[in-house]
């Protein structure tokens, strides 16, 4: 698996209790696929428990950008702990990319993607790429959080629908409006059968939504979908 060194060049928050993290290649060529993830691991990190210093996140910037993002919802875990507290030009230790979580390379096949939380960061990647390549393929994003103030990159996503004609995104408030149905879904998705489904997001929220696009008639094998562990 191939191995890099990264320094840290910007930490910001994106969303409550949500931060983003930006590291410089340097003189490194790194090259992945929207939709992959990499393993961080800490350098002498500040806090430790049982849980390690390494964790998967998935790519947030695109393969154009000369950085790599990533983003978390904070935690109490000693590795989460310490990467919000990691100083600006640390180096952490990356490894991959890893993960087959890609669209699929049919453009004629639109696709939808159903996310809450943190699990927006693959899509940000996707979304960012099939702007900047003018790709043609139609994309959907269905983006549920409790609370607007929990939406992450909400204003980048806003951006690249004002320039991608193919592109667009609704957000879904669950404390206001509960979760996505049958009746949500249907309003946005013409014909359910059509598109190819990514889901991403906490292990419930996939297995839920997984279960509602069954039941409403999509095929298994147009469903593809990541877990989020959140640890």
């Amino acid at each position: 698996m191939p191995h890099y060194t990264f320094a840290l060049k910007e930490k910001k928050e994106v969303a409550r209790e949500t931060m983003a993290f930006v590291f410089e290649y340097g003189n490194q060529e790194f090259s992945f696929r929207p939709g992959q993830f990499v393993d961080v691991t800490l350098e002498n990190p500040k806090y430790k428990d049982d849980q390690g210093i390494t964790r998967a996140f998935s790519i947030a910037s695109s393969p154009l950008d000369n950085y790599l993002m990533v983003a978390t919802r904070l935690t109490d875990s000693a590795m989460k702990k310490s990467l919000a507290e990691l100083e600006l030009g640390r180096l952490v230790h990356v490894d991959g990319p890893l993960g087959s979580f890609k669209l699929h390379t049919d453009k004629s096949v639109p696709a939808v993607m159903l996310t809450g939380g943190i699990g927006i960061t693959p899509f940000r990647s996707i979304v960012k790429d099939a702007t900047e390549q003018n790709s043609e393929q139609k994309l959907l994003l269905i983006y549920s959080n409790r609370a607007p103030e929990d939406a992450a990159f909400v204003a980048d996503l806003e951006e690249w629908r004002a320039y991608n004609a193919n592109f667009n995104f609704v957000t879904r408030w669950t404390k206001e409006d509960g979760r996505i149905d049958e009746k949500f879904l249907k309003q946005h998705i013409k014909n359910l059968a059509a598109p190819i489904y990514y889901v991403a997001g906490p292990p419930g929220m996939v297995a839920g939504t997984t279960q509602l696009l069954i039941e409403i008639g999509v095929k298994e094998d147009n469903i593809r979908f990541e877990e989020f562990a959140g640890y």
